[in-house]
């Protein structure tokens, strides 16, 4: 069993960003590029669907957004993998829960939207492309999204990217991460825990830390990558995946992904 509550690495100054992978190629010839969408449910995995809650308890959201599903869906090597991580954390008391994984462009259009919005009313004095470039940190740009242009797909709309949190196993509660999903600030960064505790701003025990070590260590045990800069984003063959392990230096990274745009099939997963 690997050790979850080892140190998260800290972010390089060359980690991936959500606007930096659409170079990366795809291997169409990869047995897993026409690889099924799964609903994580029916895996035996917790799932909530985010961006498709109506009591507005979605936050930062609070109502639902354009073109979300109810059904949370992965390929199948990466419900796999999941099930795996979920196994791990369970040593813990905790479960993995999936808010979302495939997402349909317009869902993306969305996000977009919605923060490109919230930081224009925040912060008027920005450019638009200042305001553009943060919100590239947090959310793939659907703008120029073509199914003929590869470097245009957002990584979401390929079921390779899952957005997961950690929950009590018992009573189903969510843990303290320390920033609320989706949450758009500097706190979302992985490592910012880790940073305070370097120097000296919380205690070696603190379970904003704890927790993300034990979400960060299970899923990336498990063949997952984590986004810098949102704890609870990981990818598994898509052009972020790829980039993120060639950018840390793996040398097993490799050179193409191998999951492409791809849409929920007619009736169940």
């Amino acid at each position: 069993m690997p050790d979850l509550l080892a140190p998260v690495p800290l972010r390089g100054a060359a980690a991936a960003t959500a606007s930096g992978y659409g170079a990366i190629p795809f291997d169409r010839a990869d047995p897993r590029w026409g690889e099924p969408l799964v609903d994580l449910a029916a895996e035996g995995l917790l799932t909530e669907s985010w961006y498709a809650r109506t009591d507005g308890g979605n936050a930062p959201y609070h109502r639902p957004i354009a073109g979300a599903v109810a059904v949370v869906a992965a390929r199948r090597s990466v419900a796999g993998l999941l099930r795996r991580a979920d196994a791990m954390v369970g040593a813990h008391g905790l479960r993995l829960k999936v808010l979302d994984a495939f997402r349909p462009v317009e869902t993306q259009a969305g996000l977009w939207a919605f923060f490109e919005d919230k930081l224009a009313a925040e912060r008027p004095e920005l450019s638009n492309a200042e305001r553009e470039a943060i919100v590239r940190t947090f959310v793939s740009d659907p703008r120029r999204f073509s199914r003929d242009d590869e470097t245009s797909w957002p990584i979401h709309s390929t079921g390779g990217s899952v957005d997961v949190v950690l929950v009590d196993a018992a009573s189903g509660a969510m843990l303290d991460h320390g920033a609320g999903f989706d949450e758009a600030h500097e706190r979302s960064f992985t490592d910012h825990y880790e940073r305070l505790l370097g120097g000296g701003a919380i205690a070696a025990d603190d379970p904003r830390l704890l927790n993300r070590r034990i979400l960060v260590n299970a899923m990336v045990n498990a063949g997952f990558t984590n986004y810098a800069y949102e704890f609870w984003h990981f990818d598994y063959g898509t052009q972020l995946h790829v980039l993120t392990l060639q950018d840390g230096g793996s040398p097993h990274a490799p050179l193409a992904a191998w999951y492409g745009t791809t849409d929920l099939p007619e009736g169940p997963c």
